[in-house]
């Protein structure tokens, strides 16, 4: 689930900056929402797009431990106390 809502956060940010660029520099929404994907090596974006990877990646391994962990708790039997 947090990486379903990772991926949602971050694609509608990357349609309301494509939207935001296209009103701005007055040219098509497919070339704006291009403009923002070239992945330049040494270059600003760059410097944005690695933390982005990394989050996801995060994302990832935090839903695996999450789901590691529900199925961990179904499977062990509850103690009863008398």
């Amino acid at each position: 689930m947090v990486t379903f809502i990772y991926i949602l956060v971050f694609a509608g940010l990357i349609l309301l900056l494509s939207f935001l660029d296209m009103l701005v520099y007055k040219e098509p929404f497919i070339q704006s929402l291009l403009a923002l994907y070239s992945f330049d090596i040494g270059t600003r974006r760059t410097i944005v797009a690695v933390p982005a990877i990394l989050g996801l990646f995060i994302c990832v391994l935090t839903d695996y431990r999450l789901h590691k962990q529900k199925k961990n708790n179904k499977s062990s039997p509850k103690k009863v106390n008398v």
